[in-house]
Formats: structure tokens, C-alpha cells, sequence
């Protein structure tokens, strides 16, 4: 199944883009896609939002849905 993956904030720029579409398995968690994608190496706390919604890494994925990751965001 297809999702869009959208980049937010410090990890949009670690990437060096915004967004992508991505291939995966029916069935797959939030979790699985945050290791596909290899965000761990990127050494910061990570949050996920499906389809603009805050989401657990629990969260199974659905075809065409839009996940957004993105770092934790201070300000002062």
C-alpha cells in the first residue's frame, strides 16, 4: 500500500526534504515505518501524526493515509 510521509520542523531539513510517498506492507505500525525509514539514527525524540491526528507508534497504517513525523518542539 502507498502513504505519504511528511518531514516536519529539524528532521525536514536533516533529510533534506518535506515529504515522500513510500510502499509498505498492509498491516504495518507506525513503529514499523519509523524503521524503514531509519529514523533512529537521526539521534532525537521523534513524534508521529496520522492523517494530521497526534498517533501512537502502535498505530496500524492504512492505504493513503498521510503520516507526519516530526521532532519535539520548544519555544521560549
Amino acid at each position: 500500500m502507498k502513504v505519504k510521509v511528511v518531514y516536519l520542523a529539524r528532521l525536514s531539513e536533516d533529510i533534506k526534504k518535506s515529504e515522500e510517498y513510500v510502499d509498505i506492507k498492509d498491516g504495518t505500525k507506525i513503529s514499523g515505518l519509523y524503521d524503514f525509514l531509519g529514523l533512529g539514527a537521526y539521534g532525537y525524540d521523534i513524534f508521529a501524526a496520522q492523517n494530521a491526528v497526534h498517533a501512537s507508534f502502535d498505530s496500524i497504517i492504512r492505504d493513503n493515509d498521510e503520516i507526519a513525523f516530526f521532532p519535539t518542539i520548544t519555544g521560549g
